[in-house]
């Protein structure tokens, strides 16, 4: 079995992540949970790391955390890479990674739907897969809300070598050669978006989580797991 990391904001609220712990505990089989960084009040995982992240974007905290996490030979050498906002619906053990499709194609979506305008997150997308491109590597977009399984070793050398990529799962999964599967994205993003009830895998936005989402988790998971105090 394998370790589930989440990365925390230092000071994140609990609500989604309940939700995510109720969701791994009844749907997966795992080892250890470890939290990195944040450990939001009446939840406790297996494992907690107070390490402050490092950095002036969500980004470059974000890699700071992950150097952190591929160092710790304490962690399972392959883990499940969580947010707070992910959440398993059906008995998950799917090993083989999701991606949605290449990064050109992603990038066009994007920008047709703001007049093909070139915003600061196709920017990151465009410079990623450049970086790729240049490095002979393939270039598929793995930017999936979703769980992935991390080598430990493969993701420190991929944050070493390519240290101004911001873009880490994509890095990752083209650096390791990881391929996959092509799925839709599953996150929701909007107070009135209703999750599918046939779907395994879902996610969150935090204005999402507060409507038809929540209310949709509060009824799917109503007990409480063993990480909550």
């Amino acid at each position: 079995m394998y370790d589930i990391v989440y990365i925390l904001k230092q000071f994140a609220a609990p609500d989604e992540l309940r939700y995510s712990l109720r969701s791994i505990c009844e749907n997966m089989s795992f080892n250890n949970v470890w939290f990195y960084c944040g450990k939001p009040i009446g939840i406790k995982p297996d494992i907690y790391v107070s390490k402050p992240q490092n950095g002036a974007t969500k980004w470059e905290r974000a890699r700071s955390s992950l150097i952190e996490i591929c160092k710790n030979d304490e962690i399972t050498p392959s883990f499940w890479l969580f947010n707070d906002d992910f959440y398993i619906l059906k008995p998950f053990d799917r090993l083989e990674p999701y991606h949605v499709g290449s990064l050109s194609d992603h990038i066009k979506r994007v920008e047709s739907r703001h007049n093909n305008k070139i915003s600061a997150y196709t920017r990151r997308l465009r410079e990623c897969s450049a970086l790729l491109t240049s490095a002979g590597l393939t270039t598929i977009d793995y930017a999936l809300h979703v769980p992935m399984l991390v080598e430990r070793e493969k993701m420190l050398e991929a944050l070493e070598r390519f240290p101004s990529c911001p873009m880490f799962r994509s890095l990752y999964g083209n650096y390791a050669n990881i391929g996959g599967t092509q799925r839709k994205d599953v996150k929701i993003s909007t107070p009135t978006g209703i999750p599918d009830e046939n779907l395994d895998l879902l996610s969150s936005s935090d204005t999402a989580f507060h409507g038809e989402l929540g209310r949709f988790l509060e009824k799917r998971f109503p007990n409480r797991c063993r990480y909550e105090v």
